[in-house]
């Protein structure tokens, strides 16, 4: 790969074969990959006409990219997954629980509680029998029960209550022999650990052109808490590779796959841009001179949803 990152267009699955035959392994791996619906036309071309998979043939069918995916990971690698509930004739349809159970088996180990997407905004809906869905999931899976993990790199200030609290000796328990003792703490000097709700808009920047991006903002966090600088990141359905914006800023090298050309096409162009200026999107004013079709998501029949 370049210095920076590589992009590949096509079926995430043979890629990664041929990136198995190459000894091209990578240290993370973060993605959103097509949600399910209701029709049964995923077809793979490469002319958009891409639709989604049904949720009860869902997890059949992902499992034949983790497989992949857990031979491209470097052991104790991190494999973040960022995947929705679907509401399906009334009722939440159990297909997470079956794609975390299929996973185990497959040899993946779900390392960790989901971490909870919470959105400061988020789409109103006039469903008189739930409220309005404010969280999506990142599950934590690894090829290990002890995977790279790097909490230090996002430590959060100490609240005014912690601080307080320190300033006399503090009772706490050996967690070996159960004994308590009282004695003076130090609070970190970067601050105290993070927890697994993770705040963050969604995206709204109209320049993003993609049916459903999540904010770069979100990605950094996995990106720091799961990689080391120069570690290698992959993103298997990288659409408009909000996850290169993230991995290059904090000096990471980026792997993106996507089968649409458009959307590999859109990715290079933005993490160009992204090299020259540091800004994290290309301003709607210079898509004329990026030639960058900003209608292709909005003709008739390009069912992508979050490739």
């Amino acid at each position: 790969m370049n210095n920076n990152y590589i992009l590949h267009q096509g079926d995430t699955r043979e890629i990664i074969n041929q990136m198995i035959i190459n000894n091209e392994f990578v240290d993370m791996i973060f993605t959103s990959p097509p949600y399910y619906n209701n029709r049964k036309n995923y077809s793979g071309n490469a002319d958009g006409e891409i639709g989604s998979i049904s949720a009860d043939e869902y997890a059949d069918w992902f499992l034949t990219f983790t497989e992949k995916f857990l031979q491209v990971l470097k052991i104790n690698g991190s494999f973040f997954l960022n995947i929705n509930d679907k509401i399906h004739n009334g009722v939440v349809h159990p297909v997470i629980d079956e794609l975390k159970y299929k996973m185990r088996k497959q040899g993946w180990f779900l390392v960790a509680k989901p971490y909870i997407w919470f959105k400061k905004s988020a789409m109103p809906h006039n469903c008189k029998y739930r409220t309005i869905d404010r969280y999506e999931y990142i599950f934590h899976f690894s090829n290990s029960n002890k995977p790279n993990f790097y909490a230090g790199n996002c430590r959060v200030p100490h609240s005014k209550v912690s601080i307080k609290r320190y300033e006399t000796p503090v009772t706490t328990m050996d967690s070996r022999d159960g004994k308590y003792n009282k004695s003076k703490k130090t609070l970190h000097k970067d601050g105290g650990f993070p927890h697994n709700v993770i705040i963050a808009n969604l995206e709204s920047n109209s320049s993003i052109l993609h049916p459903a991006p999540f904010p770069v903002e979100l990605v950094e966090w996995f990106i720091k808490i799961g990689s080391l600088e120069n570690d290698i990141v992959l993103d298997p359905f990288c659409g408009s590779s909000s996850t290169g914006i993230a991995s290059l800023k904090h000096n990471r090298k980026y792997i993106g796959i996507d089968i649409i050309d458009f959307n590999v096409d859109f990715s290079k162009k933005r993490l160009d841009h992204f090299l020259k200026t540091k800004e994290t999107y290309i301003p709607k004013n210079m898509f004329n001179e990026y030639n960058i079709d900003d209608k292709f998501y909005k003709q008739k029949g390009k069912h992508l949803l979050n490739l």
